[in-house]
């Protein structure tokens, strides 16, 4: 408060109701009535006056805001407690399945999106740590998203666009790719670079027998190909 607002001499203006509630609040918040006074320019023993009649005294207000700050504090603590558990409580829940209202929970698609949202929010609000850290947790779950969908896919559900790509080949991707480096380098993917290269040397030695039959180039390959047995869990078309 300003030294020209405390020394203000009191008068006895009429002030509104609206304006004497405004007077009410702050001092049920703590003011004093001095000081509540020479803001308002009124005098102290009017304040007192109208605090008696009404009935928004300190002490009679005090104790209920009290109680109800301390009911906000005690839920705010229980809030932040279910939400960051510990002990054995945050090891309770850890497997149970996926709630019937909230199936996108186990979801690494929807929770990279919820990630990426949240991020975006926190950026926004000029969070950078948070909007960081988010945007790892949503790269985090984009890759986990990624790796669901590879798992799942075959043949007949591969985008066309890759389909076409593989048959095209212009480059050689698939032949780089697919192609075995020294054994003395650890490969993941050397059990399926192996059968791949077994059956694709089977088939070009059918392609080699049948255009030594007389048969065409491209007759000899479809030939070649039909005769190649079908993945386990196909059964081959007719």
């Amino acid at each position: 408060m300003s030294r020209a607002c405390a020394e203000a001499p009191a008068t006895h203006f009429r002030l509104k109701p609206e304006t004497w509630a405004i007077i009410a609040e702050e001092y049920k918040n703590g003011a004093m009535a001095k000081d509540l006074g020479a803001k308002w320019k009124v005098s102290a023993t009017t304040i007192y006056r109208y605090a008696c009649r009404d009935g928004w005294t300190k002490k009679s207000m005090g104790d209920a805001r009290a109680r109800a700050h301390a009911r906000m504090v005690e839920e705010e603590e229980a809030a932040h407690r279910s939400l960051n558990p510990v002990g054995s409580r945050a090891l309770k829940a850890l497997f149970v399945p996926a709630p019937v209202d909230d199936p996108d929970c186990s979801d690494p698609a929807a929770l990279a999106r919820a990630a990426i949202l949240a991020s975006g929010r926190a950026m926004k609000g000029r969070l950078w740590s948070e909007a960081k850290a988010l945007a790892g947790l949503a790269e985090s779950y984009g890759r986990l998203a990624d790796r669901a969908a590879a798992v799942g896919m075959n043949a007949y559900n591969v985008p066309l666009r890759v389909v076409a790509e593989v048959l095209d080949d212009a480059g050689g991707t698939v032949s780089d790719r697919l192609r075995i480096g020294p054994h003395d380098v650890y490969d993941p993917d050397l059990a399926v670079k192996t059968l791949w290269r077994e059956r694709r040397l089977k088939v070009e030695d059918r392609v080699i027998a049948g255009q030594a039959a007389g048969l065409s180039e491209e007759e000899a390959w479809r030939r070649a190909l039909e005769q190649e047995p079908p993945p386990p869990g196909r059964r081959k078309r007719s």
